[in-house]
């Protein structure tokens, strides 16, 4: 063997490899472990490592066991005729003190007995004595025992996934003693349905409460103690919470919780738009750099008034250092088919109503597609443009087939093109006519060569093949524009009644033009695009 293989440092990250190849690794492992003393153990330390089902660890049990001992019961489950003596306890002990995370689903359980788990929680020492990663799905009393035996010290990653509305007073004992258990745990994932014990939401809060060193934290059970305690935790890095059971209506507390600590991303799903503001009005958030929101509800697409609360408080809640700004409704708004919804100008959010938002100065992603812009003109967008001049991708209202006229036109989007240099994409609709090439601001705009995609939804369109030309000179790399087909229960009103058709249009006539200008290129010419004169009679209005 060459001596570059001796030190184990090097065979475990040569075997790390074999790992995280999923075509056969660990019968590749386990080959390795039989082939001589040297690879034996760096290669089971790397086999055993990480588990994703429980099944392994019962067939090592079982495999140290003398034959006759372990067998199958009348219900096909494993089962144990005798207790496990200490030296089988001991070679046991050889494999499972290699296991670092594990995974266990409901359905592995149903393959072992009672038996099996009074032996496994009875084990002389720790059972999996250096566990630091463990994925819990299931939430059966009888299982208690067992997830208790593999909550030890050195639990750094927890995730559990279970349904809170049958869970035992057991379980919620085990989350409260989850500090004092685990106090080291710096990743944890506890979420539970219908959390309508009064007991067990103080027992999990009672386990947030007693984590000192948590980065990351996925839950949807808070209180003010907990969230006050979340506050004034410097290493919080990343936060997930779910506020679909969140009590809007409950009495609010006169402390709010400010966040010092800086989070990289910063996740929320939501019933409504008015619980999210109301959660809002009582924690701050000093730093942050992304803000995801889902909406999970399948009702009209949103309640005006609670959508211009919203944004009001999130304004206040968040940093201007705020990056990411992203929506994402359960609600399909391209699924609207209904002219009261789609036609009914009290859906349009006005520029005030957005306003707030332009304190985000630092913001490069910007999703706002879910509301109706229809009532923002050009000298907004504009305001809007100068504000987040580091955009590189842009949504305003583009998400359902509005069919208000908007008071947006080709000049807005000229001002976002101009003031915005870093855009890479952008979804908007708005009125697509020809602009004067000789005046401001088209003809003090220099060219985008990054954005390679523009959707405009429903926009009504005049003259599409002077539309196509100037879009070809601002965006030269645009081979394409999407567009919404109609696909509505009414009669498609003016202006908008031919806009599918002419959209198509300008997507043939951007064929050619972007045709025409690899062809100049393969010729050695300079692309059309990039030496047009803004007065060249064939690219003017």
């Amino acid at each position: 063997m060459h001596i570059c293989l001796l030190p184990p440092e090097i065979l475990l990250h040569v075997f790390a490899i074999y790992q995280e190849d999923s075509r056969g690794s660990r019968a590749t492992l386990a080959s390795l472990a039989r082939t001589c003393k040297t690879f034996k153990e760096p290669a089971l330390d790397i086999l055993w490592q990480a588990l994703d089902e429980l099944d392994p660890i019962l067939s090592c049990l079982v495999a140290c066991l003398p034959a006759g001992v372990s067998g199958k019961n009348t219900r096909g489950t494993l089962t144990l005729k005798r207790p496990i003596l200490d030296g089988e306890w001991r070679l046991f002990n050889r494999y499972a003190q290699r296991i670092h995370s594990l995974m266990v689903f409901a359905p592995q359980l149903d393959y072992i007995n009672d038996r099996v788990i009074q032996a496994l929680i009875s084990a002389p020492s720790p059972l999996l004595p250096n566990l630091r990663s463990l994925f819990w799905h299931d939430n059966r009393e009888s299982f208690d025992p067992l997830l208790r035996t593999l909550l030890g010290p050195n639990m750094t990653t927890l995730i559990l996934d279970c349904c809170l509305n049958c869970t035992s007073f057991a379980k919620a004992a085990l989350l409260a003693s989850l500090g004092a258990r685990c106090p080291y745990i710096r990743e944890l994932e506890c979420l539970y349905d219908e959390v309508d014990s009064e007991e067990i939401s103080d027992a999990i809060c009672e386990a947030l409460c007693g984590l000192k060193e948590l980065l990351r934290l996925r839950t949807n059970v808070l209180n003010i103690r907990a969230l006050g305690h979340l506050a004034s935790l410097p290493s919080l890095e990343r936060l997930h919470l779910d506020l679909l059971a969140y009590n809007a209506d409950e009495p609010q507390s006169n402390i709010i919780p400010t966040f010092s600590s800086h989070f990289d991303q910063m996740w929320f799903n939501i019933p409504t738009l008015f619980v999210f503001h109301i959660f809002l009005e009582n924690v701050r958030f000093l730093s942050c750099r992304s803000v995801s929101v889902c909406v999970e509800y399948d009702d009209l697409p949103y309640d005006p008034l609670e959508a211009i609360d919203f944004i009001s408080s999130f304004s206040k809640c968040f940093s201007p250092t705020l990056e990411h700004i992203h929506f994402e409704f359960s609600f399909t708004f391209s699924n609207i088919v209904e002219e009261d919804v789609l036609a009914n100008p009290l859906f349009a959010l006005r520029f005030d109503a957005i306003a707030p938002l332009l304190s985000f100065g630092h913001l490069t992603n910007l999703n706002l597609d879910w509301i109706c812009a229809s009532a923002i003109d050009d000298a907004s967008l504009k305001s809007m443009a100068q504000s987040w001049p580091h955009l590189e991708n842009f949504w305003l209202g583009s998400s359902a087939r509005w069919v208000i006229a908007p008071s947006l036109t080709f000049v807005g989007l000229v001002h976002l093109i101009r003031h915005c240099r870093h855009l890479r994409s952008i979804a908007m609709p708005f009125f697509a006519c020809p602009v004067d090439a000789n005046n401001e601001p088209y003809s003090e705009t220099i060219p985008n060569g990054k954005i390679t995609a523009l959707f405009v939804g429903v926009s009504p369109i005049v003259d599409p093949i002077s539309v196509a030309c100037q879009l070809h000179i601002l965006l030269p790399k645009l081979t394409s524009v999407g567009f919404f087909d109609f696909d509505t229960d009414f009669s498609i009103p003016p202006p908008f009644e031919h806009s599918e058709d002419d959209w198509k249009r300008v997507n043939d006539f951007l064929k050619v033009l972007f045709t025409n200008v690899k062809m100049k290129r393969s010729a050695g010419q300079a692309p059309l695009a990039h030496v047009a004169d803004s007065t060249d009679t064939g690219y003017r209005a």
